[in-house]
């Protein structure tokens, strides 16, 4: 047994000793070739231990492996429009794969004063609506192969104005944005200092800027005529607060319709919230729609149809009703505006009017980095309308039949 030990010792020392002087080895033969490489450089010859390209290759290392001038390897380079044929563009390609050539990111910057991605403000991440804005915005910028950085507001102007100018000193020159501000003021700094905007459903016009807003009016007459042509006479609507003016434009059509069709309707018909306020449950809009639904017995009342502000808070509503016991759509119909993914999968499926916010962000960005790409970068004035598309599924009742006996 000791005579094993012995032997297990041995060998253990052996191989420590194998693993100190490979160590050692690999450390004197760096000094060794470091020496070597000193002595020859005094001498006045060069020597080139390594092969391989240098992976620091600057612009000027690709134009002379490439066999052309810098200016041809920038405008290769950076995508410029300046013609170049495809013989000198494949050399440069070629040279820049051969040195491993890195674009100076920051160089690029600088000259061009802007870092290429998009900007996206929105209130609020919570509500679907913007999401699909978003995913509009983010498809369209993917295509086109432009990064975005996202940013809520919370519904607070403060913070919306914190975001525009810390996009702006990020250098993040190009901007959609579904503004809460009241003051076109914090964005027409943005423009003057050479940022570009795209705006969507805002409470002002912005110059030099694209401006893209939904039919909201058009919404409005869309959703109360359904209910008028289902036979409803007494129609309430219930809102968050109305002071944006895509609300205000909303109840207008409603209005509108209604009163056009011979029905009464006044402002003891329009149920709105107090306040407006980011939720920390996220679910701010179906709270409100909600609490508007257990404030007043709408069924005693006489009401047969409620058109809620949008899609969140029409599932409050619809949720306040059956839990008080009234039918939707049996006793009451219920419609929404907006149409985001989840109207078709509640029960009833909810009837509403499709507000297109996906488009409306896709095509915006497609705009603007339209021109982020041209020569001048500056925005005529433009504004588009999106029409909206009333979609009826099972939370609306044709009550003619029932009046007619």
């Amino acid at each position: 047994m000791f005579s094993y030990l012995k032997s297990v010792h041995n060998r253990c020392f052996l191989f420590l000793c194998s693993v100190f002087f490979i160590e050692n080895l690999f450390f004197f033969l760096d000094v060794f070739f470091t020496l070597i490489y000193y002595i020859l450089q005094k001498k006045g010859k060069t020597v080139n231990l390594m092969k391989q390209p240098s992976v620091g290759a600057n612009l000027s290392d690709v134009a002379a492996r490439a066999g052309v001038s810098v200016a041809s390897a920038s405008r290769v380079l950076s995508g410029s429009k300046y013609p170049v044929s495809d013989k000198v563009r494949k050399r440069v390609l070629a040279a820049a794969k051969e040195l491993n050539y890195v674009p100076n990111i920051f160089g690029q910057l600088l000259r061009s004063n802007s870092s290429g991605a998009i900007g996206i403000i929105v209130p609020s991440l919570q509500n679907p609506f913007y999401n699909q804005v978003v995913f509009g915005i983010e498809s369209a910028a993917m295509v086109n192969g432009h990064e975005i950085r996202l940013f809520s507001s919370h519904r607070s102007i403060e913070q919306e104005r914190s975001s525009i100018m810390f996009l702006l000193h990020s250098r993040v020159m190009s901007l959609l944005i579904v503004s809460v501000d009241t003051s076109p003021d914090t964005l027409k700094h943005y423009i003057d200092s050479g940022g570009q905007v795209a705006l969507l459903e805002a409470e002002f016009e912005l110059d030099n800027a694209i401006n893209a807003v939904s039919d909201s009016y058009l919404g409005g007459r869309m959703a109360a005529r359904h209910l008028v042509d289902y036979g409803h006479r007494k129609i309430a609507f219930l809102s968050t607060p109305i002071t944006k003016k895509f609300r205000q434009k909303v109840l207008a059509g409603v209005r509108d319709e209604l009163i056009q069709s011979g029905i009464r309707f006044t402002d003891s018909d329009v149920y709105t919230a107090e306040v407006e306020s980011e939720s920390l449950t996220g679910q701010y809009e179906f709270e409100v729609g909600k609490q508007l639904a257990k404030q007043q017995d709408y069924k005693q009342l006489g009401y047969t149809a409620i058109i809620a502000i949008n899609d969140l808070s029409a599932y409050g509503v619809i949720q306040a009703l059956n839990q008080s016991g009234v039918s939707v759509p049996g006793d009451i119909s219920v419609i929404g505006l907006d149409n985001i993914m989840y109207s078709e999968m509640i029960f009833p499926p909810l009837t509403t009017v499709e507000m297109p916010s996906s488009n409306m962000g896709y095509t915006a960005c497609q705009m603007l980095i339209s021109a982020m790409e041209s020569d001048s970068r500056i925005i005529s004035s433009m504004e588009f309308k999106y029409p909206c598309v009333l979609k009826v599924r099972g939370s609306t009742k044709d009550i003619r039949a029932a009046h007619a006996d």
